[in-house]
């Protein structure tokens, strides 16, 4: 018979025969994948911010599902392991959590002061250091947006978006987001009243484009975010202050 195992961290899951797998996790992203609308994922994180990406098939979707919501802290019992396969991931960790029948949640409450981002250099992304089968947090100052195929001005009818981040350092990476992306991107861009734009690309995919690296998005995993309340985007933004007092 299996014997249980207490909770743990997401860097000590690995499969076992013997054990039935149960943690404490954040829900920090809800999403589909076109290729497979019967599974519904998700990317946990632990108290201490390591993820790994969990999938709920179709048969194990009951009606308690809709409590599975971004930002919320869950306790699973009784969950499996499977290697997390696919040209590109959301989380770096070599298994993956498999909901099945037995596997069971409830909400719980855990007091952490992680931000649960994973932000890369750009410098880093750009020079090839970056394993683009893994995708990644990217965080700069929202520098132009444009298309090369219309003429017109900015708007959502675009069937692609361009931009480019720039960070305290001065070092821009291109992002490419597709027509899915473009509401999201035009509806959060009117949220922003400051000079300095600040954007995030959550478990952005990286891509390479003409012997450059560039981001871009996987399925709808990944998320924009504008003016984040995070310790990164606090330093960045004191950082550009004071580069523009020097200049001036």
């Amino acid at each position: 018979m299996a014997r249980p195992r207490s909770s743990i961290c997401v860097s000590d899951l690995i499969p076992s025969m013997n054990e039935r797998m149960m943690g404490r996790f954040i829900i920090i992203r809800r999403f589909r994948c076109s290729s497979r609308l019967d599974t519904l994922e998700l990317i946990l994180a632990d108290e201490k911010g390591d993820r790994i990406q969990a999938s709920i098939g179709l048969d194990c979707l009951a009606y308690d599902s809709s409590r599975l919501v971004e930002g919320t802290w869950i306790f699973i019992k009784d969950f499996g392991l499977v290697d997390a396969v696919g040209s590109v991931r959301p989380t770096r960790h070599a298994y993956k959590i498999l909901w099945n029948l037995s596997t069971s949640f409830q909400r719980t409450v855990v007091t952490a002061s992680v931000d649960y981002f994973k932000f890369v250099r750009f410098e880093d992304v750009l020079a090839g250091l970056v394993d683009p089968s893994v995708c990644v947090d990217l965080i700069g100052r929202l520098m132009c947006v444009g298309n090369y195929d219309e003429d017109e001005g900015m708007n959502s009818t675009w069937e692609q978006i361009y931009l480019e981040l720039e960070n305290v350092r001065g070092i821009r990476i291109r992002c490419r987001l597709p027509k899915g992306y473009a509401t999201k991107f035009f509806s959060g861009l009117k949220t922003c009243a400051d000079n300095t734009i600040l954007c995030v690309m959550r478990f952005a995919r990286l891509e390479l484009s003409r012997g450059d690296m560039r981001a871009t998005t996987m399925c709808t995993c990944t998320e924009l975010l504008f003016n984040p309340s995070c310790d990164e985007a606090s330093r960045m933004r004191l950082a550009f202050a004071s580069v523009e007092r020097k200049l001036f």
